[in-house]
């Protein structure tokens, strides 16, 4: 396992720093990719346009000397059912050296109370990553299994020998919470894994699997876990590493590991606070720390995380040696 160092005590981009109007209300859930000297970091922002997809830069040999980059890239598609409240969770994958893809969950009409109005849509960029268009006005995601049924949301996806790996946020059911058993939501909770699906082109997808790839663990762990979302998933050496967020009362973040990047197995288990912990009392990441996005450098894991309250109070960043 990993011993993870926090370098710096507050958060290395607060709501409001980089684009005011935009994300003073809310900055996270950002995916941070090194595109040459450069690291971009894309995020989730809330300000005076509701949900919208933002940008920063950072040279790559400082990467926490963020620049805001492009103003909104995307907002809400208020025509639509399913993105009518704007994107959030933005995932980045660069296809050849101009055209890049990006996935995001989005936040569609209230459809019932209390349930969560999640699907999965994409935008495409021909300029590396600058500006973007969305790829159409509906989920690329249909909701077409038992186990995402009810929604879906962020994903991670790899590009191997040409076939497009996507490792998706799937929301099953809602049911009773068991009896004694303390949630975040209340007495009916979602169950919420990691789906898998595969494409050749990154905006047509199958499901091969039939089931989750990996479920929360129920009362195998304390506190009951029924939730397990937002894989960040990296190929290393021979196999692959997955980090999730996984939820009883708080989110806390996981890994798992794999040889071919469908049978998953839990990595020894860091305690109920998980790999990154928390901050210390009153600071920005004091409740959870969620939402990795982990960049390999060199000898060393690079990992930007989001503080409380989802990103009211900001990112933080974390370090690692990498073995």
């Amino acid at each position: 396992m990993n011993s993870w160092t926090i370098p710096n005590v507050g958060p290395i981009l607060a709501p409001g720093q980089l684009h005011p109007a935009f994300d003073k209300a809310h900055a996270g859930a950002a995916h941070v990719l090194r595109h040459g000297d450069t690291c971009h970091l894309y995020y989730w922002g809330r300000g005076d346009q509701g949900n919208v997809i933002l940008r920063a830069e950072s040279p790559a040999a400082d990467p926490n000397r963020w620049s805001p980059a492009g103003g909104v890239l995307l907002k809400a598609q208020p025509e639509t059912d399913y993105n009518a409240d704007g994107p959030s969770f933005p995932f980045v994958l660069p296809v050849t050296d101009t055209r890049w893809l990006m996935y995001v969950c989005t936040w569609g009409r209230k459809r019932v109370e209390n349930r969560l109005p999640n699907s999965t849509g994409a935008a495409i960029s021909d300029d590396a990553g600058r500006t973007w268009l969305y790829a159409g006005e509906a989920p690329v995601l249909p909701l077409d299994r038992p186990w995402d049924r009810s929604g879906t949301g962020s994903v991670w996806v790899l590009l191997e020998n040409g076939l497009f790996r996507m490792y998706y946020t799937a929301i099953g059911r809602y049911f009773p919470k068991p009896p004694g058993v303390q949630t975040g939501h209340g007495d009916v909770i979602p169950e919420i894994g990691i789906g898998y699906a595969e494409s050749r082109d990154g905006l047509v997808w199958t499901k091969p699997v039939a089931d989750l790839l990996v479920r929360p663990r129920g009362f195998a762990v304390e506190p009951y876990e029924y939730i397990c979302s937002k894989p960040c998933v990296v190929k290393d050496g021979p196999g692959y590493i997955m980090w999730v967020n996984t939820f009883g009362t708080a989110y806390r973040v996981h890994r798992l590991t794999s040889l071919d990047g469908l049978h998953w197995t839990w990595a020894k288990r860091q305690g109920p606070d998980g790999e990154l912990g928390t901050g210390s009392p009153g600071a920005f990441d004091d409740h959870q720390r969620s939402y990795p996005c982990m960049l390999r450098h060199e000898n060393e894991w690079r990992c930007w995380y989001t503080g409380n309250a989802f990103g009211r109070t900001g990112m933080g960043y974390a370090v690692a040696p990498a073995s």
